[in-house]
């Protein structure tokens, strides 16, 4: 009788038959004796320059589909005002204060989510909010065929609306800067295997061609115009407003029915409930609180309707820096996302100032205000500092390497300037288009750009956050050890 012994790799198998006349000892070195000549051959193989050439190429191709996928994303997030802002939303704001919410106690850390929350859904509503109010605004202003395309007509911007001669030049922006942007979407959707969004866009871009090329609108039509897009300010930001000044209110409410917290609840780490109520960090809402926690819901579409009346005066507006600012951003971009300047008097002012109303305690207030004064300029300098100070370094290299004029990276205005603004990418294409490895080139620079911006602006917004709440325990327990024993 033969007994067999098969040992298996990857490469090779190998039997070995042992007559039964083989004693253990011998039977035991023949076993050995094939295992080290299997093993020897196994590393044979492994040394083999092609197959480890074929491991490093699919190593290296992996890497080279995922930076390009990483590239495409990237077009994708700084196309539009709305992702772009909507990304620096989660990453330089809500994460980083979820992050330093959880290094203080559960309460403070679940506050932080509602707080970011309550923010990510408002700008992830706003551009479909904006279309709604478009048609509702549409129906009070515009005649029954205009209604019809309320959401091109959204487009222009107030400022084209003044005049027939600033109407034809708004007519002439919207042909030359939408149709574009709108294919370079399809073909990054196209381009990550996005056919039916790919296709949306085209064919929005297609329509508004089609509509735009031969508009004209009288003096009369402009009047109504011009209301057309004001109610649509005023609407979404009473819509807004709700939401963002509601938010003081909501966060108390939150803190006593879901937390069952009477108090600030920042300091329950290092400060007992019996000594919180000392320092005046509990209590319900007062009289003055509600009053103002409740105007701050509608700060909003009141500020922004008295500034556009205000704007409607040209003659002040053109003598005017200030107005003239205020004119240029109550606006929207591509139709659908507020500028900067609205934004901020939709979400910030609102918000704020119905946070600062309800708080629990000048404790609060005081961690409140430092973090305002911090963190807010983040929104217009952090990504500056972040994102643009990168953006200026590599548009230099890209100089160096390419002899390039400067502003490849960098938005032309803020060439050589502090806190440059990182260029949009329609604009690093539409500059690179006449040479491919310049384009790609600066597609990678701009990627790199934009995510390690977006990581560094992240890390400040978290440690200025851990600063401010330092600072207030520091504040808290020096009051804590003055306070008289009972």
């Amino acid at each position: 009788m033969a007994a067999s012994l098969t040992s298996f790799n990857n490469h090779a198998t190998a039997e070995v038959l042992i007559p039964p006349s083989v004693n253990n000892s011998v039977l035991a070195n023949r076993i050995e004796a094939n295992l080290n000549q299997l093993d020897l051959n196994h590393k044979e193989i492994l040394k083999s320059p092609g197959l480890h050439e074929s491991m490093s190429e699919q190593k290296i191709t992996q890497a080279n589909k995922f930076w390009d996928m990483a590239k495409k994303y990237a077009g994708i997030i700084d196309s539009r005002e709305s992702i772009t802002r909507l990304v620096l939303d989660l990453t330089a704001f809500d994460i980083p204060v979820i992050m330093a919410g959880a290094t203080r106690n559960w309460s403070s850390f679940l506050e932080a989510c509602v707080e970011a929350g309550w923010s990510t859904l408002a700008l992830f509503i706003a551009p479909p909010v904006t279309k709604f109010m478009a048609k509702v605004a549409a129906m009070f202003h515009l005649g029954k065929d205009e209604q019809k395309h309320s959401d091109k007509l959204a487009r222009l911007y107030r400022s084209e609306l003044h005049s027939e001669e600033e109407f034809k030049a708004g007519v002439h922006r919207v042909l030359d800067e939408e149709p574009k942007d709108l294919d370079r979407i399809a073909n990054i959707y196209s381009s990550i295997n996005k056919p039916a969004k790919a296709e949306a866009y085209k064919n929005e871009s297609s329509e508004l061609k089609n509509y735009f090329k031969n508009l004209n609108f009288n003096s009369d039509q402009l009047k109504s115009l011009s209301k057309f897009k004001e109610s649509i300010v005023v609407l979404e930001s009473a819509f807004e407003g709700l939401i963002w000044g509601g938010f003081g209110l909501a966060l108390r409410w939150f803190r006593k029915n879901i937390l069952k917290e009477g108090r600030f609840t920042g300091t329950k780490a290092y400060l007992n409930d019996k000594d919180s109520k000392k320092l005046g960090q509990a209590g319900e809402l007062s009289g003055m609180q509600k009053i103002f926690g409740r105007f701050a819901v509608v700060l909003s579409p009141i500020l922004n309707f008295t500034m556009m009346k205000l704007c409607r005066n040209r003659e002040l507006v053109k003598n005017n820096k200030v107005l003239n600012v205020i004119d240029k951003s109550l606006d929207m971009t591509h139709g659908l996302f507020p500028k900067l300047g609205l934004l901020f008097s939709y979400t910030t002012i609102p918000k704020w100032f119905g946070a600062f109303s309800t708080v629990q305690g000048m404790d609060e207030l005081i961690e409140r205000m430092i973090k305002f004064c911090t963190l807010i300029p983040s929104w217009w300098l952090g990504h500056r500092l972040a994102n643009g100070g990168l953006a200026a370094y590599f548009d230099k290299k890209l100089v160096n390497e390419f002899g390039v004029k400067p502003g490849v990276l960098l938005e032309p205005a803020y060439v050589g300037k502090f806190a440059p603004d990182p260029a949009k990418i329609h604009h690093v294409l539409e500059t690179t288009k006449h040479d491919t490895k310049l384009q790609e080139k600066a597609k990678d620079y701009h990627a790199i750009t934009l995510y390690a911006g977006i990581g560094l602006h992240s890390l400040g917004v978290f440690l200025v956050t851990l600063m401010a709440n330092q600072f207030t325990k520091w504040r808290v327990q020096a009051k804590k050890a003055n306070l008289k024993p009972e």
